[in-house]
């Protein structure tokens, strides 16, 4: 049987939640049926060595010369090389990257059979500005694509509001996860001090536009005040990290504690209590599906779900801004489960499975 070539594009392979469940989805899809492309715009990235050596990686780079003159004609020239090289060739193209320009002109190009991943919730990001929000998608030129996937319901449905004539094309598969993988690299050894209080753990971009870090460390004040016993574990870094790191010090937080970016979270989640996110909107952030394959709690201000995972009362707790610190008071007394575990090998195979119909279904 002739393998279908399949073009998927993104930014990069650095670390990240797109980034990660990228690699995730190369290493389901089918590769006795398909022929993969993978198209970056930087060639580069902590994660360029487990792409499936059976896909062709390829980079689109946009030149970002000043001269508006120069970087133009360049650009000019690489999407017409582009269109001669590559004009409608795949079977089914997917653009990866929600907010890359040149990853949906190479989406667009590649195939009739054009699929846009959207991975947060921009209407949430626009702070409910619905023409902010339809200036981007327009932008993106959203209609020009056959199929639309969302990662969480709630962004499906917000985006469904102001887009009602693309509801067909709409669908929520939230991203696959290396179950095994996440399972396996959480035992490795790391260097932590024993503590007898609970650890609430921060995984993610340390960026107070969506993350909202300094909510918890509010929480963190509290703490030390009622002499709660709770620690605050961060890892990940982001634009904010240096502001994070005053407002710690200034108020003398010795139960925050940083421990940077990390290749591998998987340890520190292990050995953490609970996962804790403070976040004013998310797409729906991978860290979930990790903290519930390690069967860690979560504590959460953002309230979304998906094809199969929804939060309250199976996996963890809905918070808000006023009710966050009584959450982690009250469970920094006992010892909590999550009250359900999920069967990650068979969410996968339905996943795959959605994605690979929408490939084939033009």
């Amino acid at each position: 049987m002739k393998k279908k070539n399949i073009l998927i594009a993104s930014y990069n392979l650095d670390f990240g939640g797109i980034e990660t469940s990228l690699i995730n989805l190369l290493k389901n899809i089918n590769l006795d049926k398909y022929k993969v492309t993978l198209v970056l715009e930087e060639k580069k990235g902590v994660f360029l060595n487990q792409v499936p050596k059976e896909i062709k990686i390829k980079e689109y780079k946009v030149s970002n010369i000043k001269n508006a003159l120069i970087r133009k004609s360049i650009n000019l020239i690489k999407r017409v090389m582009f269109m001669i090289k590559n004009y409608k060739r795949y079977h089914a193209s997917i653009c990866y990257a929600t907010y890359s320009g040149p990853c949906g002109f190479v989406t667009r190009t590649a195939s009739n059979n054009k699929i846009l991943y959207v991975h947060s919730n921009y209407y949430m990001a626009f702070d409910k500005d619905e023409k902010k929000t339809k200036d981007f998608f327009d932008n993106l030129k959203i209609n020009k694509y056959n199929h639309i996937i969302f990662v969480s319901n709630e962004s499906k449905k917000d985006l469904g509001k102001l887009y009602p004539c693309l509801e067909d094309k709409m669908v929520t598969i939230n991203n696959l996860i290396d179950y095994e993988r996440v399972i396996k690299l959480s035992d490795k050894k790391i260097d932590i001090k024993n503590t007898n209080k609970k650890v609430f753990l921060f995984v993610g971009r340390l960026d107070e536009t969506s993350k909202r870090l300094t909510l918890l460390f509010d929480v963190a004040k509290k703490c030390m005040e009622e002499n709660i016993k709770a620690v605050f574990w961060i890892v990940g870094n982001g634009p904010n990290e240096k502001l994070y790191k005053t407002i710690v010090k200034e108020n003398n937080l010795d139960n925050v504690v940083f421990f940077g970016s990390k290749k591998n979270p998987y340890p520190y989640m292990k050995a953490c209590n609970y996962l804790i996110l403070t976040s004013r909107y998310e797409g729906f952030p991978v860290v979930y599906n990790e903290a519930i394959i390690l069967e860690k709690p979560i504590i959460t201000t953002i309230d979304v779900s998906d094809d199969y995972v929804s939060i309250p009362n199976r996996f963890g707790y809905i918070v808000d801004e006023n009710t966050i610190f009584d959450k982690v008071k009250e469970l920094s007394l006992k010892k909590e489960h999550i009250k359900e575990t999920a069967n990650f090998e068979n969410i996968n195979k339905k996943r795959i499975s959605l994605i690979e119909e929408i490939m084939e279904n033009k």
